[in-house]
């Protein structure tokens, strides 16, 4: 027996999946929020800005977001939703909202069995975390511009 099976850290995959799945945003709590409503173009489930939680209803593969360059649309058994998780702090001496987008997909093999869990690429919650960062761009240049 060796030390590493006493090793509790993390693997290197698994921190980078946490590291693609947060962002941190030196803005207001409130402007967050409503940047990422801005963003979000599915239906919500549930939604509490005192606990910081918005999520969506389950998105067929089909009718969600497709990567640039794809030329067959995905598995009509694939679906997911999006839950967006907001914490309010201070970084660096200044304000700051840290975001967290986790985003669980699922594949319906058949109408008897479970639904198995698949691993996203990461690629759309980068996406949101870029349309967040401009919308909060564009709050902040209409803000100055009054």
């Amino acid at each position: 027996m060796g030390c590493s099976l006493f090793d509790k850290r993390p693997s290197a995959h698994a921190q980078m999946a946490k590291i693609n799945k947060q962002k941190l945003f030196f803005a207001p709590y409130d402007n967050v929020w409503r940047a990422a409503h801005a963003v979000i173009k599915y239906p919500i489930a549930q939604e509490n800005q005192d606990t910081g939680i918005i999520e969506t209803e389950y998105i067929k593969g089909v009718d969600g977001w497709l990567p640039p360059g794809t030329t067959k649309p995905p598995s009509s058994g694939i679906r997911y939703k999006l839950t967006f998780t907001f914490a309010k702090g201070t970084a660096e001496g200044r304000e700051s909202t840290r975001v967290t987008i986790d985003k669980k997909m699922e594949i319906l093999r058949d109408f008897f069995s479970d639904p198995e869990g698949i691993e996203s690429d990461g690629l759309e919650e980068k996406i949101l975390f870029y349309r967040i960062e401009r919308e909060l761009v564009i709050q902040d240049t209409l803000k100055k511009a009054q």
